[in-house]
């Protein structure tokens, strides 16, 4: 049942975007077919002025000449109304499924970004949107216009003469079948090559973000060369995409000739035989001439719109995708009490794809104002503890309440209230310095941001730069050091004021003058509240309350330093180790 609630949703983006503009699109047909009537109205009056004429009825033309300029007047008036709702219509269609589609993107679980990757998902975001903007604004508009042009045209033809108008649909069976197959051959051809921007979005953003390992181990032309191969191949494919195109554009030429050249004769046939007169054979080859282009063109231009059916496929992909589950309830945890549980692990499994297992029965708990480390050895699970904490992926099994309620209950956002993350990983925004740390309070002020920084050990360096907190910060932050990252990031803890803070070994990369100023800075943000942190360097968690250790996915021990010193278990042999490779170092 929530696979095809799935599939509607994601079929139904284009049509809800089509029903809310309705209005636009149903006058811009209505203005199609008036302006292909006044087409067929005014060749009508030639048509019966040239028959009176040769009849010598001595037809004027000042008699003919107000009716044709008023068809003139009209059709303009018409032609600019039709274009104006057409570009309006397309420009609705697009803002709304850009900005439907954004939003859905952007409550799109976390486990979503992880599998696509980033190259992926912005070149469905940037080309495929741009082909689907062409898509409304140019193919799709174009081809309900010669529709409407090809059957208005049609229904006169076939009062004039169903004989004349047969034969010139004689031949549209064979242009049907050339643009199918050409069809078939560039869908395939638009898949591979978008599916290979793909690639090349994600490799030059892979190249730009490792630059300094690029450049550190002289890997500038290695990398080229990935990028090359990728572009050869997308040129190839441009290439094989243009000469089927190309073959479309002769074909499409000589199938409308021959129904030219056929009709004409045709028609002066039927002329000479009096089946119709000399002004209706002038109207006619008027009308052809009008008739035949886009019914041509409305064979091929439903090439375009397969082939930019595939970009549609591909955001209705992003579309398809279900959001993150939110939850309902917003529970107070400002009652709960110290010493009482934030919270409690119990047999929770997990899975990333669905074979492998990464935790296999945590249990744990956690009381509120505690001090918990997790230590282990590298994929034992303590960087999928911290996801499942924050809600980012959802466990296979087992229970996780988060202050005594289920944490499936929770609304999702309310819970991510209730962390604080400092990882040594910092990601800034490329902005200015107050505004990535205000993003930690929705509507702080000046003196919360400077509150923060001051307890993060950072305002006085802030204060010395020329353009203090609104210096720009660049893009992830690269034009501060580590240190100064990592104390903007605490900041931004400090301005959150989140119960619980999540520590992500933050002093990791650090160097010594650097790390004493970030301790200082975590033992303020960590008064009373309850801190988790996940231990690189066991040198760093020897004071905390409580330590777990993660093996195979599981809590193999559980203690203080001390205790697990004592039991001489799998946290002793580490830590062992450590203080062997410190000695080592040292000397």
């Amino acid at each position: 049942m929530e696979v095809n609630k799935t599939k509607n949703r994601s079929i139904n983006i284009f049509v809800k975007a089509g029903m809310k503009y309705g209005l636009l699109f149903i006058l811009y047909l209505a203005t199609a077919f008036a302006l292909s009537e006044i087409v067929v109205i005014g060749n009508d009056y030639i048509a019966k002025a040239t028959d009176s004429m040769l009849a010598g009825d001595g037809a004027q033309i000042a008699e003919i000449l107000i009716p044709l300029l008023t068809m003139v007047v009209l059709g303009t008036i018409t032609s600019y109304i039709s274009s104006l709702c057409g570009t309006h219509y397309s420009t609705c269609i697009q803002k709304y499924v850009r900005s439907t589609l954004v939003g859905h993107l952007l409550m799109l679980p976390y486990a979503y970004f992880d599998e696509k990757g980033s190259g992926s998902v912005m070149t469905k975001l940037i080309s495929d949107m741009n082909e689907v903007g062409r898509f409304f604004s140019e193919i799709m508009a174009e081809f309900f216009y010669n529709v409407v042009t090809v059957v208005t045209i049609t229904i006169y033809l076939i009062q004039m003469d169903a004989r004349l108008t047969l034969v010139l649909y004689a031949t549209y069976p064979l242009m049907l079948f050339a643009a199918n197959y050409l069809s078939k051959k560039i869908v395939s051809i638009t898949k591979k090559r978008r599916n290979s921007m793909d690639d090349r979005t994600e490799t030059a953003y892979d190249a730009v973000q490792g630059i300094v390992v690029g450049r550190s181990y002289n890997l500038y032309h290695k990398m080229k060369e990935r990028i090359y191969v990728i572009i050869d191949d997308i040129a190839e494919q441009g290439c094989r995409s243009t000469k089927v195109s190309s073959m479309g554009f002769v074909v499409k030429n000589t199938l409308t000739t021959i129904p030219i050249i056929i009709c004409y004769l045709f028609a002066l046939n039927e002329t000479i035989t009096g089946v119709i007169t000399t002004g209706q054979m002038l109207a006619f080859c008027v009308l052809l001439g009008r008739i035949l282009h886009p019914l041509g063109d409305v064979v091929f231009i439903i090439n375009d719109m397969r082939e930019a059916g595939v970009a549609l496929s591909r955001l209705n992909q992003i579309y398809q995708e279900q959001p993150e589950k939110l939850g309902t309830k917003q529970y107070d945890v400002s009652h709960v009490s110290q010493n009482e549980l934030a919270i409690r692990w119990e047999n929770v499994t997990f899975s990333y794809d669905g074979r492998n297992q990464i935790l296999n029965g945590a249990s744990f708990t956690i009381r509120k104002g505690e001090n918990v480390a997790f230590a282990g050895g590298s994929g034992e699970g303590k960087s999928t503890i911290f996801k499942i904490l924050c809600g980012f992926y959802e466990r296979s099994g087992g229970k996780f309440e988060l202050f005594g309620h289920d944490f499936n209950t929770w609304n999702l956002q309310t819970a991510r209230n209730c962390f604080s993350v400092v990882s040594q990983n910092v990601f800034l925004f490329p902005e200015t310095i107050w505004q990535n740390v205000a993003y930690g309070k929705i509507g702080a002020t000046k003196e919360e941001v400077i509150e923060a920084c001051k307890n993060a050990n950072i305002h006085e360096f802030i204060e010395n730069l020329p353009l203090g907190y609104d210096t720009m910060v660049g893009e992830r932050g690269v034009r501060l050091s580590g240190g100064e990252r990592q104390r903007i990031s605490i900041a931004r803890a400090f301005i959150k004021n989140a119960p619980i803070l999540l520590l992500d070994e933050p002093t990791a990369s650090i160097d010594v003058g650097t790390e004493s100023m970030i301790q200082e800075a975590i033992a303020r943000v960590s008064v009373r509240r309850t801190v988790i942190v996940i231990a690189h360097r066991l040198s760093t968690i020897l004071n905390s309350d409580r330590i777990f250790v993660v093996s195979q996915g599981e809590i193999a021990e559980e203690g203080t330093h001390d205790e697990l010193l004592m039991k001489n278990g799998i946290y002793a042999g580490m830590y062992g180790k450590e203080v062997e490779a410190d000695a080592e170092s040292r000397n």
